[in-house]
This record gives structure tokens, sequence and C-alpha cells, in this order.
């Protein structure tokens, strides 16, 4: 792990707005899916915020991910099929590149860096043992939320009919994986006035350890709340 450690990087994000999370389906080895979501994450918090290039050993995406060098090899090569990831001319053994990584233009998120840590590893991702399709659903819920994440408000404003349309997720498996992401402190959900229904409410995500002072407990549910309501629907 880099010395430099941020609170956010960036993560090119045009692929997921292109439906590409709805390619990671648990199938056979669906394991292997969510292991490269995993490995995605911990790849970009190590990359250079210019070239998106990291240069990140087996045993760095082993501590932070506690999975085994196997496993983070059939993610690689998973990771590198998708166009996710590819091997940088001359880059070394341990050089790997996000593709389409530019922030120059639109089409990337803030994924949260430093917070998610505790010295080498994300305690977040003990909970993910690779054996359920909850674990998938959660961290394809969890990329869309970075792509999908109002910089202004600090929140993602989704219907669940858009989370399955946009991930391929059923609907009635939506709650188990909002559940799995807030109990590993990945993710925290506020309810906030709706704008169909008078005496309603509808859901606001907000990824945990990006902007954390900002939320509905220091900027009120007044007007604002209101606002961001319709923002992606």
């Amino acid at each position: 792990m880099s010395a430099r450690r941020d609170e956010w990087v960036s993560l090119p994000t045009a692929w997921i707005e292109a439906g590409g999370l709805k390619k990671f389906k648990w199938a056979s080895a669906g394991g292997h899916r969510v292991a490269a979501l995993m490995v995605l994450m911990v790849i970009a918090h190590h990359a250079d915020q210019d070239d998106g290039v990291a240069k990140v050993t087996y045993d760095a995406l082993g501590d932070a991910t506690g999975l085994s060098r196997v496993v983070i090899s059939a993610a690689l090569t998973l990771l590198i099929k998708r166009g996710l990831i590819r091997r940088p001319e001359g880059g070394g053994r341990s050089a790997l590149q996000l593709v389409d990584f530019d922030r120059t233009v639109a089409g990337w998120g803030k994924l949260p860096f430093r917070g998610l840590y505790a010295g080498r590893t994300i305690p977040g991702f003990s909970a993910f043992r690779l054996r359920s399709i909850v674990e998938l659903d959660a961290l394809k819920i969890y990329l869309l939320f970075v792509a999908r994440r109002n910089n202004k408000t600090n929140y993602v404003n989704i219907t669940y009919d858009g989370i399955e349309d946009r991930t391929g997720i059923a609907r009635e498996r939506i709650r188990s994986a909002l559940t799995l992401l807030a109990a590993c402190n990945m993710v925290h959900i506020d309810h906030v006035k709706s704008t169909t229904n008078d005496y309603g409410l509808a859901n606001a995500y907000r990824l945990v350890h990006l902007d954390p002072y900002r939320h509905m407990g220091t900027t009120g549910r007044g007007s604002e709340a209101i606002d961001f309501v319709d923002i992606f629907e």
C-alpha cells in the first residue's frame, strides 16, 4: 500500500453506465465474480491518479481482500477478459492499468479509499466469503452507487426499479444486499421526504467514508433533501 492514502480515488464508471454490472452473474464459479469486483476496488486504490496504472502485488491484493493467490489470479483473468483492466506494456509483472482511466472527461466516480482500511486490510470484505449471491449483489450495488453518486448532495437517489434495471439484480434480492452493505459499514441509508407521496419516505444512499460530515444530520431534512429526490428518476 502506498504511503499516500487519500479519502477517495477515481474509478472509471462508463462501463457501469453501459450496463457492465449485468455481466457479473452468479453462475458456475460465481465466487470468482465476487472476487473480481473486490480486486478491482483494490487495484483502483493503488492506481496512479494520472494514468490509472497500479503497481500492486498478489500479497497486497491478498492482504486487502483476504483472498488466496489462486482466487486472485482467477479474478484478474476475469477483469482482463471483461476489459476493465489491462497489463500495460513494459510495466512489469505487478503493473495493472484501469481501462478508460481519464479524469479530464466524464465517466468516473469517487471510490472511498482511506476509511475502508484498517492497516492493509479492508475489514468490510471479511463478510465476503464467495459463497452467496447476496455478496455479488452487494458489490454490484456498491459500484453502482459510486457511479451514480451526486457530488453536490453526497447522496445516491435511486429506486429499487432503477437498481434492478442497471445491475440485473432481481428486486426481491436488493434489500438483502443493502443490508449486507450497511452491516459492513460501506453504505448508509437515510430516509427523505418522497416527492410522489406527501406522507411517504424515500431512500437516499450514502457511501460511508466519503465526505463523512456531509449528510442529513448536518444539512437537515428541509428543502435540500426534497430537491435531490428527483435527480435520477
